[in-house]
């Protein structure tokens, strides 16, 4: 065999394990790139799963500027007070839209831990608070929806008839 070709089968062979390499660097970088994100989905869903609430019964009447309503804790964890007031309200009918955050004020929710069986001031699982939102205008007959998210984006929504 002469000595070009053998330089020339080296060369190419020295090549091919330089481009090998490179395809496996790159192939192992966006392995731990789709698992890095895998695990940052699988901790957004934990989140979700910890906090959780649902409404459970809501009871306004015609003329009032008030709705109260009842949420439990659903989740796994509880809620420091912080965490709650993060929360955000929203209350539709056929013709008005409500957007409320915790507040002392109208157009705005308040609330109050109703069974703190542990008196820790914190919202744990299976604890109920009472809701109380303040709207600037009466409320006329009809159906109302309402949505009660938390900090997390997980939600609750109820149908109430006034």
């Amino acid at each position: 065999m002469p000595m070009g070709s053998l330089m020339t089968e080296f060369t190419l062979a020295v090549a091919a394990t330089v481009i090998a390499a490179t395809l496996a660097g790159v192939y192992f970088t966006s392995l731990n790139q789709v698992t890095d994100l895998q695990k940052l989905q699988v901790l957004g869903l934990k989140e979700q799963l910890y906090y959780r609430c649902d409404i459970i019964f809501a009871h306004s009447s015609e003329g009032s500027t008030t709705i109260k309503f009842w949420v439990k804790n659903i989740g796994f964890k509880d809620l420091p007070k912080e965490l709650i007031k993060k929360s955000e309200l929203v209350i539709l009918n056929r013709n008005k839209v409500y957007y409320l955050l915790y507040g002392e004020s109208s157009n705005s929710w308040n609330y109050r831990l109703l069974n703190d069986s542990d008196d820790d001031g914190r919202w744990d699982p299976s604890e109920t608070i009472e809701v109380e939102a303040h709207l600037s205008e009466s409320l006329t007959s009809g159906d109302y929806y309402l949505k009660f998210v938390l900090f997390n984006g997980a939600e609750s929504e109820y149908n109430l008839s006034v």
